[in-house]
């Protein structure tokens, strides 16, 4: 939040970006990504990236690109997207080999993961972050 990698992302690419942080089911799948959400995807395995090494820097015993994989999670990045912009269920489900029940569950942790940003946006007085987050939100309760 602090790095304005949000600022720059329209309320869909947001949820997107946010899913990476939901633990779930992993897709066996190659993941392919709209190009929309590539850019915001290596910004945020950038900063995973730069967290480990400091962290390896501190004599903390961390394997850097395992950290990467196992902080950042793309999983659901293209359905969660898609979903956001207004895609039925039944049209999300065939885009992934996911279980239907466990993108249920990530989209509920999601948007509760998306109110606590915008609670967070709202305490540092991030007006227009706040909106973007709450944007977010509002476009996975369709």
């Amino acid at each position: 939040m602090f790095n304005g990698t949000f600022n720059e992302l329209d309320h869909h690419q947001i949820a997107a970006l946010a899913s990476c942080f939901i633990p779930g089911d992993r897709s066996t799948e190659q993941i392919h990504l709209r190009v929309e959400l590539a850019r915001p995807l290596q910004q945020l395995q950038d900063s995973a990236r730069r967290i480990a090494e400091i962290q390896h820097e501190c004599k903390l015993e961390v394997n850097v690109d395992e950290y990467v994989e196992a902080s950042v999670r793309p999983y659901l990045m293209d359905v969660i997207y898609c979903w956001s912009k207004g895609a039925s269920f039944a049209e999300v489900i065939q885009m992934t080999d996911i279980f239907e029940g466990s993108i249920i569950r990530l989209a509920r942790r999601l948007d509760e993961f998306l109110n606590q940003l915008k609670a967070a946006a709202l305490a540092v007085g991030e007006v227009d972050l706040e909106k973007k987050f709450a944007a977010a939100s509002g476009s996975l309760c369709q």
